[in-house]
């Protein structure tokens, strides 16, 4: 029997971004999913959408924008599905793409936790991600970042996944929560997919990247409306946020240059409140590591060898 499926799309202010999500999943070939909207408290006309483009979809109201990684952990909860495809509401998934992504999921082994849905940037005929890419400083970023659509055409195993568009096995997400849910909610938006997806490969689990499972995406669509600096801040604080609580002591002490370098740049660029942020996220690492460190399965030391990369690679 197939893989049972469900979709969670969160959305804060984007009816027009949100209208045209709910018509690529309302065109889906496979209709055979469940749909959970999580709307953050939008003052525009978002709350009709769903029921003039996807009538069935459950909606839940958090009443406050609780940012990405809380207002999707609420999502996740809602869900008792197999397999739970995670989508930004600035995403359009091509006709087939939650077939393509049920097949891989029914053909994956029992180890494979995460599936890489092939990303697209809109209208501009490159690729936005096929798996998440883990550098020896603790950053990261979309494995194939603008490279032409003709890359990348064969499926093989990432680090982890987007959760821009990645499909995750929930009994995966039961094993590997933290205190409050699989995605850290102290992350807002940036890095919360590779902090889990971190978490999960410590815990034994593995991430594959799908080809034909495609997804066309407005990038940073959402984060263009929080103003100056605030990608560039919310990636600083979330990566030693990230980088505390999974890396082993020694890609710690390996990224010091680059965690002073960005101190440095919050207190010239954003201010005093921002270097307190990072100071509280460094903090808020550190408390958690216990807690991941009680799922490991596989050394922090090995997955680093298996998985980090050096930038100019």
């Amino acid at each position: 029997m197939p893989p049972s499926l469900a979709i969670v799309v969160v959305n804060w202010n984007a009816a027009p971004e949100l209208r045209r999500c709910l018509r690529a999943l309302a065109a889906q070939d496979d209709q055979d999913f469940d749909l959970v909207l999580v709307d953050n408290g939008s003052e525009d006309a978002s709350l009709a959408v769903p029921g003039q483009e996807f009538p069935r979809a459950r909606v839940t109201q958090t009443g406050r924008n609780l940012g990405f990684a809380a207002a999707c952990n609420q999502g996740l909860a809602a869900c008792t599905s197999d397999w739970i495809l995670t989508l930004n509401n600035d995403t359009e998934a091509a006709p087939d793409c939650v077939a393509r992504l049920r097949a891989a999921a029914e053909r994956a082994g029992d180890d494979v936790g995460m599936i890489q849905a092939r990303v697209v940037l809109q209208g501009r005929e490159r690729l936005n991600s096929t798996g998440v890419l883990l550098y020896r400083d603790g950053s990261a970023e979309d494995r194939d970042f603008g490279a032409p659509l003709t890359a990348r055409e064969e499926a093989d195993e990432v680090f982890c996944i987007t959760a821009g568009a990645g499909l995750y096995r929930r009994s995966m997400l039961e094993q590997v929560p933290l205190a409050d849910g699989p995605f850290d909610p102290g992350h807002f938006m940036y890095f919360e997919d590779l902090d889990l997806g971190w978490r999960a490969r410590l815990a034994g689990w593995r991430a594959l990247y799908e080809p034909t499972a495609v997804v066309e995406h407005v990038f940073q669509g959402s984060s263009r409306r929080h103003g100056r600096h605030f990608v560039t801040t919310q990636c600083m604080r979330n990566r030693v946020r990230t980088l505390l609580k999974n890396a082993s002591l020694r890609m710690v002490l390996r990224s010091l240059p680059r965690s002073a370098s960005d101190l440095l740049w919050l207190l010239q660029h954003a201010g005093g409140s921002a270097l307190a942020d990072w100071l509280r996220a460094a903090g808020d690492g550190i408390r958690r590591r216990g807690a991941v460190t009680k799922l490991i399965e596989t050394s922090r030391r090995d997955v680093e060898r298996r998985w980090v990369v050096r930038r100019e690679d």
